[in-house]
């Protein structure tokens, strides 16, 4: 009777420690305060703002380009979470119950950005071509980049559109994936991340990279999603995030993101930057998931960092309009400067935030109430 007693309780622990990982995640916030790291990565870069003083602010400022890489982390790493928990909780994943809130959260706000450029254009302020603008509104100016050796002066106002095109590539493939592998999900992803880590080597050695742009093509990008979403796949598993969490109490991991970072600018000119980055970035993101009450939690869980998080997309939107200085003479130059660029972006970030994005963000999710409660504001 001792032993079945004492066997029930270690069941019972066992099953109380794995509900701590299987539980929903709601509203995870460090991935708001890493937002806000990418998007001002990113504005910085766009910035061109070079020097302190005497001091040499180069490296750092282009580097800053991999904000990008940075918001391809969070993402991977949340919309594979958020599916897998799906998949856990109702045996199966809505197909248009995904698209629905995607389409929602991602095409209203990018639609009045698009209009705005549209009509700017067609006022004569900004030089705007329509075969660019249309890729960027149907979700293919990452391909219209690459097939293209160089863009004109005026198109570059949404240029910044490839990476939304990838995101959105990555979006329609996931949850189909997640349903056809189900059991076999860690695996798949598993091969899928190594060959396409390995891919972008491979395809410049073969000489299939032959325009400027061809490193923003899907295939040439995918590998800075699926390694995300393979480590949320792996780290759904009771044991392995056990594991990871101890593993990264101590902010390791981050210490040898940095370091890895800093050992390729510095001593190799660059070169291996973009797969130190590629693991690097998702494994610092989950560290802090894990750990939102070390020192670096902390601070990303602040007001100001949850705040510019929340508005980080409809920043990135509009900071291509401010903060790239316009090739030609117009009205927009005035506020394409210092600090009225800053003023300016923040502004309509704001109203985009707040009169588009979190409006159609519930109704998307009046539409298709997600299995994940996440933040309490966008409850219809």
């Amino acid at each position: 009777m001792d032993r079945v007693h004492q066997t029930k309780e270690s069941l019972n622990l066992v099953e109380k420690n794995s509900s701590k990982f299987t539980s929903k995640t709601g509203y995870i916030r460090t991935l708001d305060g890493w937002r806000t790291v990418a998007i001002w990565a990113v504005i910085y870069y766009h910035s061109r703002f070079f020097f302190v003083g005497p001091v040499d602010l180069t490296r750092l400022h282009n580097f800053c380009n991999r904000g990008v890489h940075l918001f391809f982390a969070i993402s991977g790493i949340l919309i594979c979470t958020r599916l897998l928990e799906e998949q856990r909780l109702h045996g199966s994943i809505s197909l248009k119950g995904f698209y629905i809130r995607r389409v929602f959260r991602i095409q209203p706000a990018a639609i009045v950005f698009l209009s705005a450029v549209g009509i700017l254009g067609l006022a004569g302020i900004i030089s705007e071509t329509f075969a660019p603008w249309l890729s960027s509104l149907l979700c293919f100016r990452n391909i219209y980049n690459a097939a293209n050796w160089a863009t004109s002066p005026g198109d570059r106002y949404t240029v910044h559109f490839w990476s939304l095109a990838v995101e959105e590539h990555f979006y329609l493939a996931l949850p189909l994936l997640l349903l056809i592998a189900r059991r076999r999900a860690a695996h798949v992803l598993g091969v899928l991340a190594v060959l396409f880590f390995f891919w972008p080597l491979a395809s410049n050695h073969l000489g299939l990279s032959v325009t400027p742009l061809s490193d923003q093509r899907t295939d040439m990008v995918l590998r800075f999603l699926l390694i995300p979403a393979f480590l949320a796949v792996l780290l759904s598993r009771p044991t392995l995030r056990a594991w990871f969490t101890k593993v990264t109490s101590y902010g390791v991991l981050i210490l040898l993101t940095i370091v890895g970072i800093l050992i390729s600018q510095i001593f190799l000119n660059g070169h291996a930057t973009s797969e130190v980055c590629c693991i690097g970035f998702p494994l610092m993101v989950l560290s802090t998931m894990l750990h939102p009450g070390s020192w670096l939690g902390r601070l990303l869980e602040t007001r100001l960092f949850l705040f510019m998080g929340r508005i980080s997309y409809s920043l990135y939107l509009w900071q291509q309009l401010f903060f790239l200085r316009s090739p030609e003479y117009s009205i927009l130059r005035y506020l394409q400067a210092p600090p009225w660029n800053v003023i300016a972006v923040l502004t309509c970030a704001v109203l985009s935030y707040y009169i588009v994005e979190k409006p159609l963000l519930r109704i998307g999710h009046r539409l298709a109430p997600p299995v994940t409660p996440g933040r309490t504001d966008l409850k219809a």
